[in-house]
């Protein structure tokens, strides 16, 4: 990314004080009021970065923005290359399967606001301004049955992240896909895939994460919340995105080589309705009974009232606590 901005970002992200106006204009081959000039664009964006004469300049705080320039210079892991940044898409996850031909896996998709966003069986996803709505390029050496557990596999990567990052908050996951906070949806997970019978093409991970969300809808109040809700701040999304994908980076390098199954126990760890009476609908009918186990396949098992044991697919039901 040949932008003058991030160049002055990492050279400044690197210095323990202030960097010489000289010594930017130098590097960069330009002169000390153009440096000046990108000075200013960045703390348009919301960087802090405190100027004193005789000096030069010190990086004093992050801005939360999504911008290339915000969160390249932060990245750790190969994913992320390529990164598309979007203000406004109808939906990350068409965006990214747009481009799918012609991109490596660990390509991201982000954009600031999504007005198509979408959630499982076709559901509309509330995606505005302050969230993290991203989609991640996925080409999984797996058979296509494996990609079952893959929306499991990527909630608990998720979910550990934030743990990480926000200890002691309540975090559980809802089987196949949701993240939730004191009961309810903090986030979600929407894998769509191209596969034949024997091989996957490509899998796109869409994720959505409520992040500095203040309010929502009337209809969303008692379902939805934020980490802002939950943790009582907000947080600088940059380093939460980066976060999540490392985390995704490291789990799903192991899903590949050896399946869920060594994942389940933490995946089970952090299941809010497992062992608990749930009513499960799909379009076969509506179940009720205890949810048993998840199993190494990604399904639920579901013990129902006359004894049987029923296993369920992720993208086929929904589920609540009976």
């Amino acid at each position: 990314m040949n932008d003058p901005r991030l160049k002055i970002l990492l050279r400044l992200k690197a210095a323990d004080g202030f960097v010489s106006g000289a010594s930017l204009a130098a590097e960069l081959g330009v002169s000390r009021e153009a440096v000046w000039k990108q000075i200013k664009l960045l703390q348009a964006m919301g960087f802090s970065i405190k100027g004193r004469s005789r000096q030069g300049y010190r990086l004093e705080g992050w801005a939360d923005s999504l911008e290339p320039v915000a969160v390249l210079p932060l990245l750790r892991g190969k994913w992320g290359h390529p990164y598309f940044y979007y203000p406004f898409v109808s939906s990350t996850n068409e965006v990214l399967k747009a481009k799918a031909a012609d991109l490596p896996e660990g390509a991201v998709v982000v954009a600031e606001e999504q007005v198509g966003g979408k959630g499982r069986r076709g559901r509309s996803w509330y995606s505005p301004p302050g969230g993290i709505w991203c989609s991640l390029m996925l080409r999984p050496p797996v058979h296509p049955h494996t990609l079952l557990s893959l929306p499991l596999l990527l909630a608990l990567a998720v979910v550990e992240a934030l743990e990480c990052l926000f200890p002691g908050l309540p975090l559980n996951l809802k089987w196949p896909n949701d993240l939730l906070c004191r009961g309810q949806k903090l986030g979600g997970i929407l894998v769509e895939a191209a596969a034949e019978t024997e091989r996957v093409h490509w899998a796109v991970a869409g994720i959505g994460l409520n992040v500095n969300l203040a309010s929502f809808p009337p209809e969303l109040e008692k379902l939805a919340t934020s980490l802002e809700l939950c943790w009582g701040s907000k947080s600088c999304r940059p380093f939460l995105l980066v976060a999540v994908l490392e985390r995704l980076e490291e789990l799903y390098a192991r899903w590949c080589r050896e399946g869920f199954a060594p994942l389940l126990p933490r995946y089970k760890d952090r299941f809010c309705y497992l062992g608990r009476r749930v009513r499960v609908e799909g379009e076969g009918g509506v179940w009720q009974g205890k949810a048993e186990a998840v199993d190494e396949e990604g399904r639920l098992l579901l013990r129902l009232d006359d004894g049987s044991l029923r296993p369920l697919l992720g993208g086929e039901v929904t589920l609540r606590e009976a």
